[in-house]
């Protein structure tokens, strides 16, 4: 691609060519280029672009690790590190103070960030998905490269919204399980949340488009009961646009007494059909933990 097609048109380079200027950025290293982002509104709107920021990635192939962090000051965030451990980029967290109004007019903070925690989901995509403890039905996506930050609705779906148990909880809900994946037939990016209702496992999915989202989309439920979690506890991959959840076999063993599901037990989510794909026998040593 021509050095400048990447150079918005609106931009001006000084001195330099406009082709030299995109061709010196594009060998930067990422941490050094974050560090630009603020030498003037045409660096910063040329270093955000999509385009150079494909560019820029086709030339710099090492992987990166999203890390959440917790400073000194008890900030959250996500940070972005390479394999030696170094800080490539430091995104600081977009939620706020819970507040409340008293009758006086004084607003003050119920549940301060700092009593709060980000786990950022496993996953190996250009996209961070994040969960925070404070916030039962919350998600977060993050684009490591712009910064953006989109809050996926922290509501049920329109399927989901009249059912008469989630009304009787007022609308709310626990995460259990969740992941990010891309559908490879399409490129697209969507998020799939296992949420816990009144002892129930309900399953909705929701697509996401650049610096936008849809809205959730009630689906079928689990097969059976799928391990719970929050952040790094959840127990569940990605690959190649199928999700795999690891199924409770214990509640239900605990319960009755009864083993109906093997463990090991694995389900499978297809993001592009958005359909349950059948149940997977796990490997042989846990098949037999019992």
């Amino acid at each position: 691609m021509a050095s400048s097609q990447l150079l918005p048109a609106a931009s001006s380079s000084g001195d330099l060519p406009r082709d030299a200027l995109v061709e010196i950025l594009l060998r930067i290293p990422a941490k050094e280029l974050c560090r630009l982002h603020t030498v003037c509104p045409s660096w910063r709107a040329l270093t955000s672009s999509p385009l150079f920021v494909a560019e820029h990635k086709s030339r710099h192939t090492a992987p990166l690790l999203a890390v959440a962090y917790r400073d000194q000051d008890m900030a959250n965030g996500v940070d972005i590190v390479d394999l030696s451990g170094n800080i490539v980029r430091r995104i600081p967290s977009i939620e706020s103070d819970i507040v409340v109004e008293d009758e006086s007019g004084h607003v003050f903070a119920v549940i301060p960030t700092s009593r709060d925690s980000i786990s950022v989901l496993r996953a190996c995509l250009d996209l961070i998905c994040f969960t925070r403890e404070l916030y039962p039905l919350g998600l977060w996506v993050l684009n490591p490269a712009t910064g953006v930050t989109l809050v996926l609705p922290q509501c049920h779906s329109e399927e989901l919204a009249h059912d008469d148990e989630i009304q009787a909880n007022y609308g709310r809900g626990q995460v259990e399980s969740c992941a990010l994946g891309q559908v490879s037939s399409t490129g697209e990016y969507k998020v799939i949340r296992i949420a816990s209702v009144g002892g129930r496992q309900l399953c909705e999915v929701i697509t996401l488009d650049g610096a936008n989202y849809g809205k959730w989309r009630g689906k079928q439920s689990p097969p059976a009961l799928i391990c719970a979690g929050r952040g790094e506890h959840m127990r569940c991959a990605v690959v190649d646009g199928v999700v795999y959840f690891l199924m409770d076999f214990y509640s239900t063993y605990f319960n009755t007494g009864v083993l109906t599901i093997e463990p090991g037990s694995i389900a499978s989510f297809n993001l592009e059909t958005e359909e349950w794909m059948g149940t997977l026998r796990g490997p042989a040593p846990v098949r037999t933990l019992i």
